[in-house]
């Protein structure tokens, strides 16, 4: 049997996302279970450099490029 080419698993890609809402907690980790770093990200565009799947989000949380911590990508829309 021949074996199936395998593709290389796709590299993620940095995008922006905007920010509508102006107290979006940032985390530490991707999760509510992660302590709130006390920041909050306001209104804005912000680039997400990973994408983790995490407790208390349906979209999944995003990290941030500025390394402040991790946001929650429900409240983020693509751009």
């Amino acid at each position: 049997t021949k074996k199936e080419d395998k593709k290389p698993a796709e590299t993620f890609k940095p995008y922006k996302v905007k920010v509508e809402i102006t107290n979006l907690r940032i985390r530490t980790g991707a999760g509510t279970n992660y302590t709130p770093t006390g920041e909050y990200t306001g209104k804005g565009v912000f680039t997400i450099t990973e994408v983790k799947e995490g407790k208390g989000s349906e979209s999944g949380w995003g990290k941030l490029l500025s390394g402040a911590g991790w946001i929650s990508l429900d409240f983020a829309k693509k751009i």
